[in-house]
C-alpha cells in the first residue's frame, strides 16, 4: 500500500510534464493552422459580402485543429437539419473545444452569438470582431443594438448558436441556469431551437486548467429541434425549462448526474 502511494505521488509530475508537453503541442497545432489559413480570412473578413467565405475558412482552421489535436468527434444527430432554415441552436457550454466540434461538424452554417469578452479571445475573437456577433451585457444600448443586429441576421437566413448557460462555471458538466436571450429570440422569429449536447470536452481541454490537454474522443449529440411555433414571451420559461431537461437528461445517460 506503501509503495503503491509513493509510486502515484512519483508518478504525477511526470503526468503533469505529459499534458504540459501535449498542451503545447496543441497550441503550437491552433497557430500554425491560423497562420496557414490567414490570407484567406484577411481577404474575406474585409466585405461582409465575402462572410460566407470566411466561414468556409474558418470550419477548414477548426477540423485542422480537431485533426492536430487527435481529436474525433462521435457526432449522434437525431433528426437531420435543413441548412436552408434559421435555427437559434443552444448547446450546453464546458470547453472553448465546444465550440471548435460545433462548428467543425454540425454540418449547416451558422454564426456565435455571446459575451462581448470573447472579443479578447486571442485568434478566435477575430470572429467576433467581424462575422459574429457580441454582446456588451453591460450597456444597455450596444446589448440592444447586437439583438437587433441578431433579428436581421435570422431574418435573412442566418443560424445563431447561443450558449444559453452564458458562460463555463467550475462545476461542468453540471449545467447552470439557462438565461432567457435564446429562447425570447427564438420565440420573438418564430424559428426552431436545436439543443445540442456536449459530452466529455472538458475532459480534453478545461477552461480552469491551461497547462493541460489530452487527445480522446468527445460526443457531440444533436437533438431534433425544438418548434417555438405559435409560442409568445409568455412560454419562455416553459421552452427554457424543456430545453434544459432535454441537455440534462442527455448528460445523465452518460453518467453526469444533474
Amino acid at each position: 500500500m506503501y509503495n503503491a502511494t509513493r509510486m502515484k505521488s512519483l508518478l504525477k509530475p511526470v503526468k503533469r510534464l505529459f499534458h504540459l508537453a501535449l498542451a503545447v503541442w496543441f497550441a503550437t497545432g491552433v497557430v500554425v493552422g491560423f497562420l496557414a489559413v490567414y490570407p484567406f480570412l484577411h481577404l474575406t473578413l474585409q466585405n461582409a459580402r465575402h462572410y460566407s467565405r470566411a466561414q468556409k475558412v474558418r470550419k477548414v482552421w477548426f477540423n485542422w485543429c480537431l485533426l492536430w489535436g487527435g481529436i474525433r468527434v462521435k457526432q449522434i444527430v437525431e433528426v437531420p437539419l435543413d441548412a436552408s432554415k434559421s435555427y437559434i441552436i443552444t448547446p450546453n457550454h464546458t470547453s472553448k473545444l465546444d465550440m471548435i466540434t460545433l462548428m467543425g461538424r454540425l454540418g449547416i452554417d451558422f454564426i456565435f452569438m455571446g459575451k462581448d469578452e470573447f472579443k479578447k479571445i486571442p485568434l478566435f475573437g477575430l470572429f467576433f470582431k467581424t462575422i459574429d456577433i457580441p454582446v456588451d451585457f453591460n450597456n444597455a444600448f450596444k446589448s440592444a443594438r447586437a439583438y437587433i443586429e441578431a433579428r436581421k441576421r435570422i431574418a435573412d437566413g442566418t443560424s445563431i448558436t447561443i450558449y444559453p448557460e452564458a458562460t463555463i462555471d467550475r462545476h461542468t458538466p453540471k449545467l447552470s441556469p439557462f438565461k432567457d436571450g435564446a429562447f425570447r429570440l427564438a420565440i420573438e422569429m418564430q424559428v426552431d431551437i436545436v439543443p445540442v449536447t456536449a459530452i466529455g470536452h472538458w475532459k480534453l481541454l478545461s477552461d480552469f486548467d491551461k497547462y493541460y490537454f489530452c487527445p480522446g474522443t468527445v460526443i457531440q449529440y444533436v437533438h431534433a429541434p425544438v418548434s417555438t411555433k405559435g409560442l409568445t414571451l409568455k412560454d419562455i420559461p416553459e421552452l427554457k425549462q424543456n430545453v434544459f431537461n432535454i441537455i440534462a437528461s442527455k448528460l445523465s445517460e452518460y453518467g453526469y448526474k444533474q
